[in-house]
């Protein structure tokens, strides 16, 4: 079950991986939202039901972000649908909150953020949350790629931030 797991993560830790090269807000989040919808998946072989939730819950969030349809009371109601159903279904104790906590995390930065900047730094927050918790769930595909995706990710961010600053002066 957990080789099946990884097999899936490893999938969804490409997506992750595109996600980080556009600069396009949209495009960020559609590929995002094949990285839940898989990650959803491998979930289930690694019995994470509270990441299952929230990986269906982000799912629905990145195509609304994408579509530009994510407004603010939607955001409310996909964070106290996060909170409720990620307690619900959760089955590892304290652990079981980060899927939780990550969830929340980026489900504000899709609704309050509008930099590309800020995105790519949050997604990067976000994954290193998503690190912690695959290694202590023993999902190693998500872990390993996932750190990679986060430093990738970062230099992509700081790129960006070079070419900003350059642009000004």
């Amino acid at each position: 079950m957990i080789l099946i797991g990884n097999i899936l993560s490893f999938i969804a830790a490409l997506f992750l991986l595109l996600s980080s090269v556009f600069k396009r807000k949209d495009k960020i989040f559609i590929f995002q939202f094949f990285e839940c919808s898989t990650l959803a998946v491998a979930s289930f072989f690694f019995g994470s039901y509270a990441g299952i939730s929230t990986l269906l819950l982000s799912a629905v969030r990145n195509v609304l972000i994408a579509k530009n349809k994510f407004t603010k009371p939607l955001m409310y109601i996909f964070i106290a649908l996060t909170v409720i159903i990620g307690i619900i279904t959760n089955n590892r104790g304290i652990l079981g909150l980060m899927p939780v906590i990550a969830t929340v995390q980026i489900t504000l930065c899709g609704c309050l953020l509008d930099g590309i900047i800020e995105t790519k730094l949050s997604i990067a927050a976000n994954t290193a949350i998503w690190v912690v918790y695959s290694f202590i769930i023993q999902d190693y595909s998500t872990g390993v790629t996932d750190s990679i995706v986060l430093i990738f990710a970062l230099f992509s961010a700081f790129k960006s931030i070079r070419a900003q600053t350059t642009a000004k002066t």
